[in-house]
């Protein structure tokens, strides 16, 4: 597998592997808190309700909060959702039983990368296969080996 590691450059679409590989990878925090700074990530809104529910009481729901407040959002509208039906037609069409069943937040962030036409960050293999399926360019945070 060729892993593209991310250089901290952007702007990306962040997924939530991303945000909590982040924590326990002291170089992906780096990297993260400078793009953060320069304006370089974005969220869309299923990002945010994990973040959320991932949040340790209402302190770190406040944190996420005012990280994302200051951060650019991705739209997930109307258009967004259909891409989402659409890429999983094309997958269900293309592969075996099963092969279009990805976590509807992945799915949501790659068409919402698309749409945007932004780069994914994240720390999920599945964010690699749909970033090639839907020509976005995805970046590992941190090497997955």
């Amino acid at each position: 597998m060729s892993v593209r590691l991310w250089d901290g450059g952007g702007p990306v679409l962040a997924d939530t592997s991303a945000w909590m590989q982040a924590r326990r990878d002291v170089k992906a925090r780096g990297l993260l808190l400078e793009a953060i700074e320069r304006g370089d990530v974005c969220w869309c809104w299923p990002v945010r309700y994990e973040l959320m529910v991932d949040a340790r009481g209402l302190d770190g729901i406040a944190t996420v909060e005012s990280t994302l407040e200051s951060l650019r959002e991705v739209p997930v509208d109307r258009s967004v959702q259909r891409a989402i039906l659409t890429t999983m037609r094309e997958l269900a069409a293309e592969g075996s039983h099963g092969a279009h069943r990805f976590p509807l937040t992945d799915l949501t962030v790659a068409a919402a990368a698309q749409d945007a036409a932004i780069d994914i960050l994240h720390f999920d293999q599945h964010l690699e296969r749909l970033g090639d399926h839907l020509g976005v360019r995805s970046h590992w945070i941190s090497d997955p080996s």
